[in-house]
């Protein structure tokens, strides 16, 4: 997660730099509008007890253009290698896809039927089952 933000990051202030772009333009192209997103995802996949974030696909590629961006736009090497080897890792990755699903709004990983959090997608309340069946 921190080496995402700080491609995207770095990739926003390097265009900012030495571009005239409009600011829309400049953060579709650094991937900096996403980071928000990115932060609530991780939040959430903390809690459920995972340290992995998913990502979609145009996500994905919205990394690679972040990194060609560094490349174009004299970027730190430090934070060109980062994003060289998250789209490493990714791409190494790319065999082991799972389903996403959204939970309160966050797309998060699905762990399967007894994942964490019982896999709901629902808040569980106690007391709030209903009326049993006798």
């Amino acid at each position: 997660m921190t080496a995402l933000v700080a491609v995207f990051e770095h990739a926003h202030s390097q265009i900012v730099k030495l571009s005239d772009a409009r600011r829309e333009t400049i953060e579709k192209a650094s991937g900096s509008h996403i980071i928000s997103e990115l932060y609530a995802r991780a939040g959430l996949a903390a809690s459920q007890g995972s340290y992995e974030l998913p990502l979609l696909a145009s996500e994905v590629g919205l990394l690679e253009a972040a990194v060609v961006n560094l490349e174009s736009y004299e970027g730190y090497e430090v934070v060109l290698c980062s994003g060289y080897e998250l789209l490493a890792t990714l791409s190494s990755r790319r065999t082991k896809n799972r389903p996403v699903r959204r939970v309160y709004g966050i797309l998060t990983f699905v762990y399967g039927e007894l994942g964490p959090m019982n896999s709901s997608t629902t808040p569980s309340v106690p007391g709030s089952e209903g009326p049993k069946n006798s």
